[in-house]
């Protein structure tokens, strides 16, 4: 719990980058003893959420442009396997489940809201992955995602339609059972979401 707590706490921008992240402060904070919550720091540390600076305590993680290329080529591997996993082992009820997530998000973008389509999005990955019946898979690319989403997920009007367009071909894909088409387009749509991010967020392109 109080991993998941201070998980949360981070991903919703509560800590600033310069402030330790002391077993006492936390313990404070969240009402816990330290020893939850020095093994929550451990896990947070080993997948990369926090990093210990020897003398200091621990900080959050400084994602930088390699980190993020890195998270993408692992995103573009992983989720390419899961997209092929997922068409060879599709259900209806998987179809209709991605179809659902796809039209909530079509018509949150049509309204305007490009942070609530993002979500929708998220949620059709994160039901590939599970469809995939492959938990590592699954575990990583999740996590992945999680290290990534303060800087890489932002709400943008441009990568949310290609998203959509992206996503109603994989369907297709998908629904037909067509494995070697469903990795084929998932890689290329994160390869293309990484070149985008990368040209607007860190060389200035729109």
């Amino acid at each position: 719990m109080i991993y998941a707590d201070i998980k949360k706490s981070i991903m919703g921008n509560e800590f600033s980058s310069d402030t330790p992240l002391t077993e006492v402060s936390l313990c404070n904070k969240y009402g816990y003893s330290r020893t939850p919550v020095r093994e929550a720091l451990q896990r947070l540390q080993n997948e990369g959420f926090i990093n210990f600076i020897k003398g200091k305590g621990f900080f959050l993680s400084q994602i930088g442009l390699d980190d993020v290329l890195q998270i993408y080529e692992m995103r573009e591997a992983l989720e390419g396997m899961a997209a092929r996993l997922c068409a060879m082992r599709v259900t209806d009820s998987i179809v209709e489940e991605l179809d659902g997530y796809l039209k909530k998000g079509t018509a949150c973008f049509k309204e305007g809201n490009s942070a609530q389509a993002m979500e929708h999005d998220m949620m059709f990955h994160r039901c590939i992955l599970s469809a995939s019946q492959n938990e590592r898979i699954e575990k990583t690319v999740n996590s992945l995602i999680e290290l990534s989403s303060q800087i890489v997920l932002k709400a943008d009007t441009n990568i949310t339609r290609q998203s959509l367009d992206d996503h109603h071909k994989l369907l297709q894909a998908i629904r037909n059972s067509d494995s070697d088409l469903a990795e084929s387009l998932m890689r290329e749509h994160i390869s293309n979401a990484k070149k985008y991010h990368f040209n607007k967020y860190y060389l200035g392109y729109q």
